[in-house]
């Protein structure tokens, strides 16, 4: 595995990781929260971006402008059966999402939920190293590279990955005070 590999792999790590704390609610409205949401729409599920437009209209409301009218029932469904606890409000051509602020304990929730991800990206992180080191050493044991080169392979390859770590750790902690803030 060569550089640009590792941080290609590296950085589907991250860009999850990205994708997964952003549907992690902070109190504030945001499309992320329900873009992804299955709805059962002309006989299969699509995700809640596919059949409409989603915009913030103020802090705390959301607002979803299906493209076919006749989805709304299904829409507010599918948000009122989805994990994230919220109340959708049909009005005539839209629908209209309250995001209620959060308590304090739910803060505390959701912030450990961040240190949990988080970790699990890490692992990733550890898996893919290793992966690298074994390629290290089995270019090392067919001859193809010398020690030295080994050595500075594997320099090379733990500077990258603590590069990456370093990343997460601050994805993260950057959500944690963004939930933390009230």
């Amino acid at each position: 595995m060569n550089n640009s590999e590792l941080r290609s792999k590296l950085s589907k790590v991250g860009e999850f990781l990205r994708g997964e704390l952003s549907q992690i609610r902070t109190g504030r409205a945001s499309p992320a929260l329900i873009e992804n949401i299955q709805v059962d729409a002309y006989g299969t599920k699509m995700m809640l971006i596919e059949v409409g437009s989603i915009t913030v209209l103020d802090p705390q409301n959301l607002v979803i402008t299906p493209w076919d009218k006749g989805l709304i029932k299904s829409i507010t469904k599918s948000i009122r059966e989805s994990q994230a606890s919220l109340n959708p409000v049909e009005e005539s051509d839209r629908i209209r999402i309250p995001v209620p602020s959060l308590t304090e304990e739910r803060r505390r929730e959701l912030a450990k939920i961040v240190g949990v991800k988080a970790e699990e990206c890490k692992n990733s992180i550890r898996n893919i190293r290793q992966d690298a080191m074994k390629d290290i050493e089995k270019m090392f044991n067919d001859k193809s590279i010398g020690e030295d080169e080994k050595f500075r392979l594997k320099e090379e390859t733990e500077k990258i990955v603590k590069e990456f770590t370093d990343g997460v750790e601050e994805i993260s902690e950057t959500k944690r005070s963004e939930i933390l803030t009230v």
